[in-house]
């Protein structure tokens, strides 16, 4: 599941992010096209904006998945999406639609890892990373090796997925992170090594990153 329903309007200009252009193809194309290529996936749902949802991009109606309309916040465009999937999917990644650089080798790492329980690409921090108070003073400094960042995709036995996020819902609990729910409701899940190189475009210089990225060979790297 490609999740990319938000509005997308934080990057600034009238274009969407997960639709701006990275080395001639929409940063949601990039983000796409490794999913339909890996041998191991057999299903794809893209969750995009309502709108988009019932007149889709060409570039994307023409790829042969499906494409789902998403909800106000990330989680209901995630919970959409679940709905959408078939009754025979035993696992599911759910990955950012404006991570343009994820490849075959991390899909086939996350995939490995989820089969009992979750799991999630992530990178060690590489920055000091401190706590800081209300008034702004430094309240702690965690220790880094401790520390990791998580990325996507983040994969699931779809079941227990859903009912995590169906128990969310009953309680009002928010999370932009599907793994945060399944810690929270279902149980542990693994990190799997993810990549520096996959990025989420967010902000306007992420697009530039991204760009160089892509000039450098940062979408085509197996690793």
């Amino acid at each position: 599941m490609i999740v990319a329903g938000g509005s997308g309007r934080r990057i600034g200009g009238p274009v969407r992010k997960q639709y701006l252009s990275v080395a001639g193809k929409p940063v949601l194309l990039h983000a796409v096209l490794p999913f339909l290529h890996h041998p191991r996936i057999h299903q794809v749902v893209v969750v995009v904006p309502p709108d988009d949802a019932f007149a889709p991009p060409p570039w994307l109606a023409g790829l042969g998945l499906r494409i789902v309309a998403g909800g106000a916040e990330r989680g209901d465009s995630v919970w959409n999406g679940l709905r959408a999937l078939g009754e025979d999917v035993d696992l599911v990644l759910v990955h950012d639609g404006a991570r343009p650089f994820i490849t075959g080798g991390v899909i086939g790492r996350v995939l490995d890892a989820c089969g009992e329980t979750g799991a999630i690409a992530a990178v060690p921090v590489t920055d000091t990373i401190k706590e800081v108070a209300e008034d702004g003073t430094i309240s702690g400094t965690p220790d880094r090796a401790r520390l990791w960042q998580a990325q996507t995709p983040q994969g699931f036995p779809r079941a227990a997925l859903l009912r995590a996020y169906a128990r969310a819902r009953e309680e009002g609990v928010a999370a932009t992170d599907d793994a945060a729910l399944f810690e929270r409701y279902v149980g542990p899940v693994r990190v799997v090594a993810g990549s520096y190189r996959n990025l989420k475009v967010t902000r306007p210089e992420d697009l530039a990153i991204a760009e160089a990225l892509a000039l450098a060979g940062g979408g085509v790297a197996g690793e």
